[in-house]
């Protein structure tokens, strides 16, 4: 790490003193009062720039937090290769960067993915028609049965921040980010197709939102969904929520992390998808 060079006169004064005193006859009075004013002058100094790195909150070169801990079977945002929907080599890429118009309304525009050094990426939602957000979706490895997971901070509430499952049958685990009474909350679900086209939705659960990074997670097995958040089960729904449903498990599933404009339902105010909204992806589980 290279030395601020405000210090470096403080330091080459102070090495400058300890030299001369160690080099004094032994039995000659120490003057210490020089060594003194420079160890003072050094604290101040160190003092304040822990104060102005203190105001910044940055922590990273860019500007970006320090890489989390991962779990067991969880792997860096930054380290899956990525493309642009428009560009991708499906066969090859493994995290997409949507560049179409999603089934909420948002558009994914790629220059609203943020990557970091830290090997996280942060997902911004602009507002507009259409809404453009950071959407991701992950292509390789292919989708799964699960389990599934993220590791997610929410920065910016304002939007309908979201870590789904989907398959091509239109069956759907959601984590959503909505606004009740005054105050965001995760809003956890699943929407399962039936016989004949279109989907049965369960009612929502309603989490607080906490804040700094956590565990997102889904299983399914024959008999039910499960959400947990830091490992700690959140909601549990089986085919008695989801009545004249198809409950069909077998289809694989692929993740997808996006910033959305919904409607009326989601709670947020045009105020609020106004000021901008922000996730960040930290690792996933596939």
């Amino acid at each position: 790490m290279a030395i601020d060079p405000d210090l470096t006169p403080l330091l080459d004064g102070l090495s400058a003193r300890l030299a001369a005193l160690e080099a004094a006859p032994a039995g000659t009075p120490a003057d210490l009062l020089p060594v003194t004013v420079r160890v003072s002058a050094l604290e101040d100094r160190l003092s304040a720039m822990a104060v102005a790195l203190a105001a910044t909150g940055a922590s990273g070169p860019d500007g970006s937090p320090d890489p989390v801990t991962l779990p067991t079977g969880y792997r860096r945002a930054g380290d899956f290769r990525r493309a642009r929907g428009d560009a991708a080599d499906w066969a090859v890429d493994e995290l997409i960067m949507t560049t179409w118009l999603g089934g909420a309304g948002t558009m994914g525009d790629p220059s609203l993915c943020q990557w970091e050094s830290a090997g996280s990426v942060l997902l911004k939602h602009v507002d507009g028609t259409p809404p453009r957000s950071g959407v991701l979706q992950l292509n390789r490895p292919a989708p799964t049965t699960g389990p599934w997971g993220a590791l997610l901070e929410v920065v910016d509430p304002g939007a309908v921040c979201a870590f789904f499952t989907y398959a091509r049958t239109a069956r759907e685990f959601d984590f959503e980010l909505i606004k009740k009474d005054g105050q965001p909350v995760w809003a956890v679900g699943i929407h399962m197709p039936k016989a004949g086209g279109g989907t049965v939705s369960s009612e929502k659960v309603l989490v607080p939102l906490a804040a700094g990074v956590h565990r997102y997670e889904i299983a399914q097995d024959a008999g039910a969904v499960t959400f947990r958040i830091d490992g700690a089960q959140v909601a549990r729904f089986t085919p008695a929520d989801v009545p004249g449903a198809t409950w069909e498990m077998e289809t694989p599933m692929q993740i997808l992390c996006s910033v959305e404009h919904h409607g009326a339902w989601a709670g947020w105010e045009a105020a609020d998808y106004a000021g901008g909204a922000a996730l960040r992806l930290h690792a996933l589980r596939a």
